[in-house]
């Protein structure tokens, strides 16, 4: 898959910031490549470090379950199937 983000996998590391705030960075493990900086929620940091996985995830589901006009238990519903590419085309920026 030919990707135009930074790889994954991203992790966080609380920067240095005054105190009473939070400032969390989000790089790249493998450059150390700063890809984002999350202010006062650490749940948003840890939710922006994970969207290589995430996206990753989505995609794989793509792979396990391709898109079938017959129904059967191996079959995603067409709803979250939808709900996946819809996201994987936001992740994606088209």
């Amino acid at each position: 898959m030919n990707t135009k983000h930074t790889p994954g996998p991203w992790a966080t590391s609380r920067d240095a910031v005054p105190a009473g705030h939070i400032q969390i960075t989000i790089y790249a493990e493998a450059s150390g490549e700063r890809v984002a900086t999350a202010f006062l929620a650490e749940e948003n940091a840890d939710l922006i470090a994970a969207a290589p996985d995430l996206l990753a995830a989505c995609e794989a589901v793509l792979v396990e379950y391709p898109p079938s006009r017959y129904r059967t238990k191996h079959h995603l519903k067409p709803a979250l199937e939808q709900t996946i590419r819809a996201a994987i085309i936001q992740a994606r920026g088209r």
